[in-house]
């Protein structure tokens, strides 16, 4: 009685629509193997297992990220709610919580240092835009128990702001103690205090929310205001920071202490985004940080650039994709481009070298093809992307679909489930 030959199965099989029986291979490869002497000449390879360097948090690990020639080669990871440091000698240490839930899918991106501003690492999940930095600035809370009383003063450095009912320009305003600069006050803490951020940073209306002549503070930036109080840094990094004096005469604001504190030390903070706006995707090129915010809102394709060397967004540094009226789902660089995916086109980007206009659109490079957030990965030298119908694609040079109707079939129902 003759042998009957048996195909081995090359994959995983699942095709509800067809109807077709499904073929379930675990562990293992398809390889053609020339050396073996049966007819199909191919083999089933033994997949290795993962091994376990070390138990970090708790929680499902999230994402790991690590930048040659940052950080000292170490690698970072979010667990959980949390983010950890470990050290090429497999040393951890955690950093603090980025994420108020599990939902958003995490990203990093990391800068080198530049000049005297230490490496960054940018991280979002969604949500909330973090930097972390190994040597970070010394930072100081101003915290509103009720909305400051007119004439209340604030110090920072040498510099003073009075808070009045009356014209912002009464007088000869000029920053110093016998005629500080004039800040608007409403009688509502949080507007309050806005003000006052404004006015540090001259980001507002002069003669309106502040003295006409009010000029930005020089020692130090305003970075958040929230409920929390009023936040800000020492413009230069590390301990020097520490010296810088900050008090007030107030019965309703308090500083945490009488100088900044933290600088030469690791620090997570957040980013502030232009109208508080969240962060769901970052990339790093040439020194430039492109941040995609959460798209509707009338800002479908809009993206932000953080400069060289800054850890804070100018509401200006924005442009928006411009093929078609998508929203962008992620940023991926590849090659000397970056990368738009949307959820119907795929653009491409690049650096122009010219600080006025850094930005610009490769013109005649488009693929009206978009792709699942979250799923566009760079591999080697080209870019997968995995479209809402669930096909996979690949970029290089040109398109190339390299997905199965069963592979795809798999993802839309996956894609499914998460909606």
């Amino acid at each position: 009685m003759g042998q009957v030959k048996i195909s081995v199965g090359r994959s995983d099989f699942r095709r509800g629509v067809a109807a077709s029986p499904s073929i379930v291979l675990k562990n293992r490869y398809f390889e053609t193997n020339p050396v073996l002497n049966d007819q199909d000449q191919t083999g089933l390879i033994a997949r290795p297992r993962l091994k376990q360097a070390l138990y970090i948090g708790e929680g499902p690990t999230r994402k790991v990220f690590s930048e040659a020639g940052t950080f000292s080669d170490a690698c970072f990871a979010v667990c959980g709610l949390n983010l950890y440091k470990v050290s090429t000698a497999l040393a951890s240490t955690t950093i603090g919580t980025v994420s108020t839930s599990y939902t958003g899918a995490v990203e990093m991106a990391a800068a080198a240092n530049l000049g005297t501003t230490p490496e960054r690492l940018f991280i979002t999940d969604g949500g909330v835009l973090w930097v972390y930095m190994d040597d970070g600035q010394a930072i100081g809370n101003l915290v509103a128990s009720a909305a400051p009383a007119n004439t209340d003063v604030v110090r920072i450095d040498g510099i003073y702001y009075q808070f009045t009912t009356g014209s912002v320009d009464a007088g000869t305003p000029a920053g110093t103690v016998g005629n500080p600069w004039l800040v608007k006050r409403t009688g509502v803490a949080i507007d309050d205090l806005t003000f006052l951020f404004d006015a540090i940073n001259d980001s507002g209306t002069g003669g309106t929310d502040y003295s006409t002549a009010l000029t930005p503070h020089q020692t130090v930036n305003a970075f958040l205001v929230s409920a929390q109080g009023l936040f800000v840094n020492a413009v230069v990094y590390g301990a020097a920071g520490n010296s810088i004096v900050t008090t007030e005469t107030s019965a309703n604001l308090a500083w945490g202490a009488g100088t900044l504190a933290g600088g030469g030390s690791a620090r997570l903070r957040q980013v502030p985004t232009p109208d508080d706006v969240g962060a769901i995707s970052l990339a790093h090129i040439n020194g430039y940080i492109i941040v995609i915010p959460a798209q509707g809102e009338g800002i479908n394709g809009r993206f932000w650039w953080i400069e060289p060397g800054e850890v804070s967004i100018d509401p200006l540094n924005y442009a928006t994709a411009e093929r078609a009226p998508d929203a962008v789902n992620q940023v991926v660089v590849y090659s000397d481009m970056f990368w738009l995916c949307g959820q119907t086109t795929t653009e491409s980007w690049q650096m122009t070298g010219n600080a006025d206009s850094p930005v610009q659109r490769i013109q005649g490079i488009l693929f009206d093809r978009g792709s699942w957030e979250g799923t566009a990965l760079k591999v080697k030298d080209s870019l997968i992307v995995a479209d809402q119908d669930g096909g996979v694609f690949q970029i290089q040079g040109g398109l190339k679909r390299i997905s199965r109707p069963d592979i795809e079939e798999r993802i839309r129902r996956a894609i499914q489930q998460i909606t």
